[in-house]
């Protein structure tokens, strides 16, 4: 193990973030309310890579896409976890040096497929009406889900059940519903806004 792979956290899922982190730059953050077994790097530009470990087939899906477009070109990379129980057990403590360089290569062949920038709208006017319609689509199927859960937890709280993991789930999910939330708003040509109320 290399001397830069001793300072990445023990968790597979953990350390592959880092990893990617470490190759991309500080720019590129984890998305703290993501699903915590895929790894989501998400720059300030509205760029996000995503590494996700299929271990039964002992394979990283690699994707990367925009906030102002629907497009999210795939690869997979294919990793050699020899000498390690399996993928997961490679993540967490195997040598990740030549993996991360690929993964590295693969990302960023992915990222340079994308609109570099995003479209400008003109009187407000959606910027891709078809590209919005699609997410707007995903976004409902998130916000239904997002409702049921929602409603799933309240029936444990009631009953007195555990709640913790629920309240996770939630979380997570509520992050993806926002992400989508942003991007259907961005190729409507809607500018994100903060509100602010006055001090008293």
């Amino acid at each position: 193990m290399s001397a830069i792979d001793l300072f990445l956290a023990p968790d597979p899922v953990e350390r592959l973030a880092s990893l990617l982190r470490l190759r991309f730059g500080e720019a590129w953050e984890p998305d703290p309310v993501t699903d915590c077994r895929i790894a989501l790097l998400r720059s300030r530009s509205g760029r996000s890579i995503c590494a996700d470990p299929d271990t039964a087939a002992n394979r990283i899906i690699l994707q990367a896409w925009v906030d102002w477009d629907w497009v999210t070109p795939t690869v997979v990379y294919t990793a050699d976890p020899a000498g390690h129980r399996d993928l997961e057990h490679w993540l967490s403590c195997g040598d990740l040096t030549e993996a991360g360089n690929a993964m590295k290569q693969l990302l960023q062949s992915l990222l340079d497929q994308l609109e570099p920038v995003p479209p400008h709208a003109a009187d407000s006017e959606p910027v891709n009406l078809d590209a919005a319609e699609r997410q707007l689509e995903h976004l409902a199927g998130q916000a239904g889900e997002l409702a049921e859960r929602a409603r799933q937890f309240t029936a444990r709280l009631i009953y007195r059940k555990p709640v913790t993991a629920d309240a996770q789930h939630l979380a997570r999910l509520a992050g993806r519903t926002r992400c989508t939330a942003a991007r259907v708003d961005t190729l409507r040509g809607n500018t994100l806004t903060v509100n602010s109320a006055p001090r008293s």
